[in-house]
């Protein structure tokens, strides 16, 4: 249970997070909702902490129907699984009218009746995880092969397309670094894993660079790097900027023990997407570094369980799919973290438990409870 337990007090935080820094953009966004006719009453300071409790509710309804089901049956169907959400992804890549919808510049949502928007790419990285675990049992006695690495190379290449007809650079980032951890605990030598990470890196950024030039769909990823490298770029990046350094001042006056649970000014505004991409910073003014470290060691300990109580796994196959799952969880929130405090661009990603959410909530339960029934044997 250790694990389930350390999951719920992440929600917690994450909850206590929400209602606190998301006050000035609920009242906004309410205030815009009544102006549009589309609500009724008075503007409230308390709009996405009611839908994300809401978005918990659908967490574990989803979670509970994840642990009724044996883990033999995603290995049964991992290749069902892939192909659904891929091609799933591949619509929302050419825009099905009234179905794919454009949100915050990203055209991977899907909108339907009476539902919540959902997200398909967070569902994809569990299906990616399922799908690589098939392919690298397969492949373990080549792992070290000029020819497996090829094949890795274009399989991956192909799937993380999808994203950037999307675009969404984040998780094609996050899946990459996935995949190579499941390679390397597959067996993969540490030069091979170098070669790729070195290749895909350089690859990745001429690739985004050349898309940004030559159409606006991708401008934003050449805007993100260009501002990374340097500030002094056009207006439009300069919002960026003014995102990162507003984020730096919250870190930084939110000092060793924090200004105190509600207080501070820097999620009025200041920052923009308080409540997701950069919740961390937002909070970290009223939590400080004591905080931090009781957050950062949160995360660490489900690591830290997780693959102290591995070895009592005797099923290989299982082993494999959660360590993919842990790669997952860990390092979305170290670079959602590392993007907070200007270690890496932009990325979009939201920290795993905590930003406000529907579909990355709900794929976070099913992940830990997927690592609570491997370690349990179910």
């Amino acid at each position: 249970m250790p694990i389930i337990i350390a999951g719920i007090i992440l929600t917690v935080f994450g909850i206590l997070s929400i209602y606190s820094v998301s006050i000035y953009e609920s009242f906004t966004v309410t205030v815009s909702l009544i102006a549009q006719g589309k609500q009724n009453g008075d503007p409230s300071n308390y709009f996405y902490f009611l839908k994300q409790l809401r978005n918990i509710a659908s967490a574990v309804v989803m979670a509970g129907i994840v642990y009724a089901v044996p883990i033999r049956f995603f290995q049964k169907n991992k290749n069902i699984t892939i192909i659904a959400v891929v091609l799933m992804l591949l619509q929302l890549a050419v825009f099905i009218p009234h179905v794919g919808i454009v949100l915050n510049g990203a055209r991977g949502w899907i909108s339907l009746p009476f539902l919540p928007n959902i997200q398909p790419a967070e569902f994809f990285k569990l299906g990616y995880v399922l799908f690589l675990w098939a392919w690298l049992m397969r492949k373990r006695e080549k792992v070290n092969t000029k020819e497996f690495f090829i094949s890795f190379i274009v399989l991956n290449a192909l799937l993380f397309l999808v994203f950037l007809l999307i675009p969404d650079l984040g998780t094609v980032m996050i899946l990459g670094i996935v995949g190579l951890i499941m390679c390397r605990y597959a067996g993969a030598k540490i030069k091979y894993i170098l070669r790729i990470l070195f290749w895909g890196l350089a690859l990745g950024l001429i690739a985004g660079s050349l898309a940004g030039m030559v159409s606006d769909r991708f401008a934003y990823i050449q805007k993100r790097f260009t501002y990374f490298i340097s500030s002094k770029v056009d207006p439009q990046a300069k919002q960026i900027w003014r995102q990162n350094e507003q984020a730096l001042l919250a870190i930084w006056w939110g000092g060793f023990a924090g200004k105190g649970y509600g207080k501070w000014l820097q999620k009025f505004w200041f920052i923009p997407e308080a409540q997701s991409d950069f919740i961390f910073a937002a909070f970290s003014e009223e939590i400080g570094f004591v905080g931090n470290m009781v957050l950062l060691w949160l995360y660490i300990y489900i690591a830290w369980y997780f693959l102290t109580n591995l070895r009592f796994v005797k099923d290989e196959h299982k082993k494999m799919i959660g360590i993919g799952i842990l790669s997952l969880i860990m390092v979305q929130a170290f670079v959602n973290i590392w993007v907070n405090i200007k270690i890496l661009p932009n990325t979009g990603l939201t920290l795993p438990f905590i930003s406000y959410g529907g579909t990355a909530l709900m794929v976070n339960f099913m992940e830990i409870v997927l690592l609570y029934k491997i370690l349990k044997g179910k």
